[in-house]
């Protein structure tokens, strides 16, 4: 029997199998593996980021839908962006679709949302008609698009790495507790891992709280 459950951090692998079907399909898109795990590993485990569904059967995830948060101020409360609805070619035509956007409408409504949006290939009339039969109107807005250039990490010379393979310290912020950990970076900020604290940008500001680097100081705990 399936079951949909909130998406944890081992789901990512399947969930990128599933969005390599859904980009295959759509106009604007195409699969790229590595790019929809660093996505992915954005929201899992981030609820301010946004919250992914998944439809699992005897250990397999079939199918998953993504609620992204935002604010809507003509309604004065949270609004939520729907995106990557896919269910695997093989489940299709039993209901899973249907059973994922249910789920995650009414777990909107229970954590206060007051409107879903979502995009679909204009000439996408099987996922018009879906859509319409779940309670979505089609809008008049039109939808545009830019494309941002991703900035770039600094270089980090090899003796920034440590001595003999000495481990990089963490920090944390004193604001709220989020610990940047050079092993890992930053994938917000496009900050590959090995770049040490005091070698960020002097833009860079806590994740969490929008800190600045000054609010961090040396974390001693092993992480």
């Amino acid at each position: 029997m399936e079951f949909i459950r909130i998406a944890v951090e081992n789901d990512i692998p399947q969930c990128a199998r599933l969005l390599s079907y859904l980009f295959s399909q759509e106009h604007e898109f195409s699969p790229d593996p590595e790019l929809q795990e660093q996505g992915l590993g954005m929201i899992v485990g981030q609820p301010s980021a946004g919250t992914i569904f998944v439809c699992e059967l005897e250990g397999a995830i079939i199918g998953m839908v993504m609620l992204l948060g935002t604010v809507s101020t003509a309604l004065g409360r949270k609004a939520a962006l729907l995106e990557d609805m896919v269910v695997s070619p093989e489940h299709r035509g039993r209901g899973i679709g249907s059973r994922l956007l249910e789920h995650a409408c009414d777990w909107a409504v229970k954590q206060g949302f007051g409107r879903i949006t979502l995009l679909t290939d204009g000439d996408n009339d099987d996922a018009h008609r879906f859509y319409a039969a779940k309670g979505f109107s089609r809008s008049d807005m039109v939808v545009f698009r830019k494309h941002l250039p991703t900035p770039q990490a600094p270089a980090v010379p090899p003796q920034a790495i440590g001595q003999a393979g000495g481990v990089l310290p963490a920090w944390i912020c004193e604001e709220c507790g989020y610990v940047y950990d050079p092993s890992e970076g930053d994938l917000e900020w496009n900050i590959r891992p090995g770049v040490p604290f005091e070698r960020l940008p002097a833009e860079w500001c806590c994740l969490v709280c929008s800190a600045s680097r000054d609010q961090f100081r040396p974390f001693d705990s092993q992480l």
